[in-house]
């Protein structure tokens, strides 16, 4: 973000350092302004943390817009993704202005990024132009569940600097540009707008393939996509005459003539910028913009089918893989979307599953580490626990199957103790020690990197479903308490833990009068607000209770946690429904130390629920 522009003169919208807006975004200096809004740096007086106030020119907003703005407000706050910048809240200034609270950003608009790079005559390269739209399609392809951005435009894209770009202004676009027509976005952004979003229609993804096609023409070539387009091969020699193509797709003025979603334009770029990264770098690697190349790009040791490129030489055979944490496997061979791999058991061919789809049936039982494998790209065959992409899995699977065994031999052992006498419970202590040599055997034949891999991480498990993000809704208050009779003794209060309850005891306590300043002491968490933070400490849960629960034998499933929460965001106390009762105790000293953002109202109660299968 631009220096601040010293400034103690009140704007027309009344703003002027000191001003508290939405009561508790304490205003402290003009920043930035453009064709849509004048930004202001401002504390949050609450969490103490810096962040934008972005007051948008009141003459781009009519009152019939207004109900618009808001609900595009309301939706761009539910975005919560590493390439975003988070929207916290929108409102008005003490003179009637909209003003939209959001993200700090400590980077460059990338549209002044170029405009730097063209004025140095230091062009970006090509993986550091490819590191920005992959994060950008990640953006879209996520917020795509929302809806479309709309107005995608370099203008409303940053550049960290840490090299993390972010894509901010998500449907508030949209609604300027219904509201004051093009005046709306300065000229240079015109060309960066899909015809139809233009003509008034409602955009959709390949609206949004519009303005990624001409965000990568600039980057390319650092000019707009105008009507003097003259293709990126042309400016630059290192530019390949196939991204020529992909731009011409991407900008066809008819939308079903264009990639259908951010990820096919991605998925596009890849193989150039894989034989880009395999020369070496250049004197310029695009500076900031080239980091964190890793997280858009496969791992070096899976080919890239489907895509003839025109002097890429024959990829020389990938080196054995090392030992990896799961998670990262599965992140990297979810990149790979291709039906590919057909598996022979009980003499019947299954599939083709790509990568993903394969692990999933092996982590079900589906399939086996014997099972032959066969690459269709290459015809190759061989057993399941030989290819390197899914060793890693036999093992685990193989692993948790013996695990269980030994389990299952141990239940079966105790419970032949209760129904057979001294001899037979020896036989049956015979044969779990024989299971236990074997298991041992198993264990002992395995390097130490098994055990590691056996380790699984909450976020393995979220993704091969051993365990769901939970869910939340809100409870109803309680009735208020019958008044006491005059002279009756009062009810004694069962002792809690550091004034910790259950959720009946918690939302019972007389409580005083919410906070005024925030929705007049009525406002309340939302339900996804409430599963939002208790999902951030589902690791914890995990690892801390269900894992001890699971390993004693109990089986969770559905877990159903009642909160009773206060004004503050402190959890006042707590009832979990389901596992045994050292599961519910262990649950409840987990939550105890759970922190939710402030409300207006005194309380609130809510149900939180997940899953462990």
């Amino acid at each position: 973000m631009a220096e601040g522009i010293a400034s103690s003169r009140p704007e027309a919208s009344g703003l002027h350092p000191g001003v508290v807006v939405g009561g508790r975004f304490e205003v402290v200096d003009r920043v930035d302004e453009d064709t849509q809004a004048i930004i202001w740096s401002a504390k949050d007086q609450q969490t103490k943390r810096a962040l934008l106030v972005r007051v948008i020119r009141p003459d781009l907003v009519s009152s019939d817009s207004t109900p618009e703005l808001r609900e595009a407000c309301r939706t761009a706050a539910t975005l919560s993704h590493r390439n975003i910048a988070r929207v916290f809240g929108v409102g008005k200034t003490p003179r009637g202005a909209h003003f939209i609270a959001g993200e700090w950003i400590d980077g460059t608009r990338l549209s002044d990024f170029i405009q730097e790079r063209k004025r140095d005559g230091n062009p970006i390269s090509l993986r550091g132009i490819y590191n920005v739209i992959a994060h950008l399609c990640s953006a879209l392809s996520y917020a795509h569940e929302k809806g479309p951005h709309g107005t995608v435009r370099p203008s409303v894209v940053w550049v960290t600097r840490g090299g993390r770009v972010k894509l901010h202004d998500f449907g508030v676009g949209q609604v300027l540009l219904g509201s004051a027509g093009p005046d709306a976005f300065k000229s240079a952004d015109h060309a960066c707008l899909a015809p139809e979003v233009k003509r008034g229609e409602p955009p959709t993804q390949r609206s949004d393939v519009f303005g990624i096609g001409a965000i990568l023409y600039e980057l390319l070539t650092t000019r707009a996509p105008g009507a003097d387009f003259v293709p990126p091969s042309h400016v630059r020699d290192d530019i390949p005459a196939e991204i020529d193509g992909i731009l011409f797709e991407c900008l066809a003025p008819d939308p079903k003539d264009r990639f259908e979603s951010p990820e096919a334009v991605r998925n596009a770029l890849l193989p150039f910028v894989t034989q880009a990264n395999s020369l070496p770098p250049p004197a310029d690697a695009g500076v900031s913009v080239d980091i964190d190349l890793g997280s858009v790009l496969p791992p070096a040791d899976l080919d890239i089918p489907g895509v003839d490129i025109a002097g890429l030489p024959p990829l020389a055979p990938p080196p054995a893989p090392k030992r990896r944490r799961i998670a990262s496997l599965i992140e990297e061979l979810s990149t790979d979307p291709k039906q590919r791999w057909m598996v022979a058991r009980d003499k019947m061919d299954h599939g083709p599953f790509n990568a993903r789809e394969l692990i999933e049936r092996l982590n079900v039982g589906g399939f086996a580490g014997d099972d032959i494998t066969m690459n269709a790209d290459t015809g190759e065959r061989k057993k399941l626990r030989e290819w390197p992409e899914f060793r890693e899995f036999v093992l685990q699977r193989e692993h948790q199957d013996t695990a269980a065994a030994e389990h299952a031999a141990r239940v079966n052992a105790h419970r032949a103790e209760k129904r057979s006498s001294a001899m037979k419970w020896l036989i049956a202590a015979s044969l779990v020690g024989v299971v236990a040599l074997a298991v041992g055997g198993f264990l002992l034949s395995r390097s130490s990197g098994m055990r590691e891999i056996a380790d699984m991480e909450l976020d393995d498990l979220f993704k091969l479903g051993k365990i769901t993000t939970g869910e939340a809704g809100l409870l109803p208050d309680p009735p208020p308490a019958r008044k006491r009779k005059r002279g009756s003794a009062a009810a004694p209060a069962r002792p809690s833990s550091g004034g910790f309850a259950s959720y009946n005891e918690a939302m019972s306590r007389a409580m005083e009068i919410g906070d005024a300043s925030q929705s007049g002491g009525e406002g309340r968490l939302t339900g996804s607000q409430v599963a939002s933070v208790m999902n951030r400490s589902l690791n914890r849960f995990y690892s801390q209770c269900v894992m001890p629960e699971v390993k004693s034998g109990g089986k969770p499933g559905t877990v159903k946690v009642d909160l009773a929460i206060a004004g503050s965001g402190s959890v006042m106390g707590a009832t979990v429904h389901g596992g045994s009762s050292s599961f519910q105790g262990c649950m409840g000293q987990q939550i105890k130390t759970v922190r939710f953002p402030s409300f207006g109202a005194p309380r609130m109660g809510a149900r939180y629920t997940f899953t462990v299968n």
